[in-house]
């Protein structure tokens, strides 16, 4: 017998999101590259990101093209990931622009971004943003290392806030994805 699944999300019924969606009115467009092993994954909160963002693209993929590169990555935009010591030489440091336009986002584990770096050099080029206040995980439903490590959905809500300068921005949306974690660790009582 076959789970029910919401029409809308396509999430099983007991675990569907659409309820927790909590539209947030980001003046900066977010791509979220998202690896195709994150697609689908019953513990992904990209696509739940892309549901509250009211400007946001959806991009599935390891590796970009040279023209999808090029076409999705205008002047103006920017990385979502921290600056990497090794990488940190003033020849390949790039500042931020003036005005951050598009935030790109990957979504994917640690060790599967640092891989679509190192496929996509247009990626890898781009300037960073860093987090400068990172507050505890509230993704409850997934181990992390570090307490800070963030999920894809925290982490791009803190990096709005933080380019927007608006430190309200996100926060209904963070309560939402907060009730969201608490629902879905209730199926499991060793996370409750």
């Amino acid at each position: 017998m076959s789970r029910r699944l919401c029409p809308s999300c396509q999430r099983p019924e007991s675990r569907c999101f659409c309820g927790y969606v909590c539209p947030i009115a980001n003046q900066i467009e977010v791509l979220l590259l998202q690896h195709p092993d994150e697609h689908q994954h019953p513990k992904n909160t990209g696509e739940l990101l892309a549901r509250n963002l009211r400007s946001c693209r959806l991009h599935i993929a390891e590796t970009l093209d040279s023209a999808t590169a090029q076409t999705l990555l205008a002047p103006n935009t920017a990385l979502l990931y921290p600056s990497l010591p090794e990488a940190a030489t003033a020849e390949t440091k790039q500042a931020l622009p003036e005005r951050v336009e598009r935030l790109v986002v990957l979504d994917a584990t640690w060790r599967k971004s640092r891989k679509m770096l190192f496929l996509n050099p247009a990626l890898a080029a781009l300037p960073r943003v860093s987090l400068t206040e990172t507050p505890d995980s509230l993704y409850r439903i997934r181990s992390a290392a570090k307490r800070n490590q963030l999920s894809t959905f925290e982490a791009s809500c803190y990096a709005l806030q933080q380019l927007e300068g608006d430190a309200t921005l996100c926060q209904p949306a963070l309560a939402a994805f907060t009730d969201y974690m608490n629902h879905l660790a209730s199926f499991d009582p060793n996370r409750s």
